[in-house]
């Protein structure tokens, strides 16, 4: 065991470090003699393009299929080859571009095929890795990454240390080295459904954060490539140690949370670190900061990128093992989708540099402004409460109660509505929930809310929503009321805390209203639900909620849950 977890992480790391060097930067033709940015351009886009047409195939392909992960052995000995066959293209292209014997339309041929051909070998071979992430926890895949990560930066400081033309021979090795790890990587069963089957549900949880996620791709590929037409006045090694310092300091931001307090960060957690990191490429970009060369710009709009990509990749291995289907079709959806607004931002910086160059700061600040304000924006949707949703969930309730009594498909399976089950085990065992929905299903009974619930859990949240989804609809409800209500019903009485909330609101003096609201609270409702159980607004609700935490001294739901499940809950303070 030993053996292969180490094997794996080293074979990652090395997957990685050929990344770094020939994905994200063009390092690794840093000794070959000719590599202009011209060109460079060229290299970029004909990689990104390859890998967009990879994912695609592959998600197509396998959103049908319940295999769950392309066979390792096979794949990585194609994409071994072909990566070779890739690099002597693009050491042709270098050769021919050096001495001239080709005109240079041809030589352009020549690089743009050996991109093409190295990009999509590396892009399947990323989705080989990826997909072994489902092995592990939350947790476990999360560190996984920032592992591979650290130790890919390690690796790439030590490489950079050697001569520039050392650089292209170390890649060649680094990738049969990384394809070779793969005959560690274990081969994956065939999951009960595929993504096809569950799309619907898995969707509404995971779009949000590609889309942000996509958004930052859309940004760190405007500002590399604007910041590559600009002046050089830092070399491609100088420029890979940059990038290797911003990316250790990043790691560790990372990895401090998921060490100290087993808390990995979130995909919000991860937007509010990324964000700074794109505002300071915005300011370097234009030349703001005369000091700072223009290229690091790319540098950190691309760490964030990274960021922000680590914790996506980790939602989603969790919500693929949670709706139970392959992982493939959804890394490789989510990687097409990114990796398009990546080509977009970059075709769109490269037409755009001129006039940045000729406009000014003030048109540079005012186009790099509002991509900033587009990444604000997608940041703000990723962590936007699902307030709506909730909303149109009480508005059509009666409807979708009505149609969920005629075309149910899982109403046989159900006990009748006269049967009495006495305990929440025989409920569990009446409709069928797994072990990981039954604890879910505790947990929102006791009142928790999302996050708390995926902290305890150390699962994240969408994979918390996707069961929480799934259980309203084995019960034929819509909201923790409803859920409360009918395993009242099933079990002979309802979760009841009047007794404890009424004790509360008479030690800490809340009025009549808080103490519904306070009560309502303790169950678990959103504002939506308390606002249309009391026939109040949402506003009203929430001045009311204020309040009740100024009382009770807390500053959270969660607090307020945990306050009324406590059997003495403690006296006021006096002031």
């Amino acid at each position: 065991m030993k053996t292969r977890a180490a094997a794996l992480a080293t074979g990652f790391a090395l997957f990685l470090l050929t990344d770094i060097l020939s994905f994200h930067a063009t390092t690794a033709y840093s000794g070959l003699g000719w590599f202009g940015a011209s060109f460079q351009d060229v290299y970029f886009i004909a990689t990104i393009a390859a890998r967009v047409v990879a994912y695609a195939v592959v998600s197509m392909v396998f959103v049908r299929s319940k295999t769950a992960a392309l066979p390792p052995k096979p794949t990585a000995a194609l994409a071994t080859v072909a990566s070779f066959v890739g690099l002597a293209l693009i050491m042709s292209s270098s050769v021919c571009g050096y001495a001239a014997s080709l005109p240079e339309t041809a030589i352009l041929a020549l690089l743009a095929t050996g991109a093409v051909v190295l990009g999509a070998s590396q892009g399947i071979m990323s989705l080989v890795w990826l997909s072994t992430l489902t092995s592990f926890s939350y947790r476990g895949s999360y560190l996984f990454l920032i592992a591979g990560h650290g130790i890919a930066t390690a690796l790439c400081a030590l490489v950079l240390l050697l001569p520039a033309e050392g650089l292209f021979p170390l890649l060649v090795i680094a990738v049969a080295m990384a394809n070779a790890c793969t005959l560690y990587v274990p081969r994956r069963k065939a999951q009960p459904s595929a993504v096809r089957s569950q799309l619907g549900d898995i969707a509404p949880h995971l779009w949000k954060g590609i889309l942000a996620v996509g958004v930052f791709a859309f940004v760190s590929g405007f500002v590399s490539a604007a910041s590559r037409q600009g002046p050089i006045s830092i070399g491609p090694v100088d420029l890979q140690f940059f990038v290797l310092a911003t990316s250790c300091i990043v790691l560790v931001v990372m990895i401090v949370p998921a060490l100290a307090f087993h808390q990995p960060l979130k995909l919000e957690a991860g937007y509010r670190v990324a964000l700074p990191l794109s505002a300071l490429g915005f300011l370097v970009l234009p030349g703001l900061v005369e000091a700072i060369p223009a290229p690091i710009a790319g540098t950190l709009a691309t760490t964030g990128y990274m960021l922000t990509g680590i914790v996506l990749y980790c939602t989603i291995a969790e919500m693929a093992k949670a709706a139970e289907v392959p992982p493939l079709p959804l890394l490789a959806g989510s990687d097409c989708v990114t990796l398009i607004c990546l080509l977009a931002g970059t075709g769109l910086g490269l037409s755009l540099a001129p006039r940045l160059s000729q406009g000014g700061a003030g048109f540079a600040l005012v186009g790099l402004g509002s991509l900033y304000l587009i990444a604000l924006a997608a940041a703000w949707l990723a962590r936007r409460p699902e307030q709506s949703s909730q909303n149109n969930e009480r508005e059509s309730r009666v409807a979708d109660t009505e149609k969920a009594e005629t075309a149910s498909p899982s109403k046989s399976t159900r006990p009748s509505t006269e049967t009495t089950v006495r305990t929440i085990d025989e409920v569990v065992l009446a409709y069928r929930l797994t072990e990981q929905e039954s604890v879910v299903l505790g947990q929102l009974l006791a009142g928790r809310t999302t996050s708390r619930i995926a902290q305890e859990l150390y699962l994240s949240q969408s994979a918390i929503k996707y069961h929480t989804q799934k259980i309203y609809r084995r019960f034929d409800v819509h909201s923790r009321s409803g859920l409360s209500e009918a395993i009242g019903l099933l079990c002979g009485g309802s979760p009841d805390r009047t007794a404890a909330t009424d004790d509360i609101a008479h030690r800490y003096e809340l009025t009549d209203r808080e103490r519904e609201v306070f009560d309502s609270l303790a169950r678990g409702l959103a504002i939506a639900e308390i606002a249309q159980t009391l026939d109040i607004s949402s506003n009203t609700v929430k001045t009311h909620v204020k309040c009740i935490y100024g009382k009770l001294g807390v500053h959270s739901k969660q607090e307020a849950i945990d306050l009324a499940t406590k059997q003495d809950a403690p006296a006021p303070t006096s002031y």
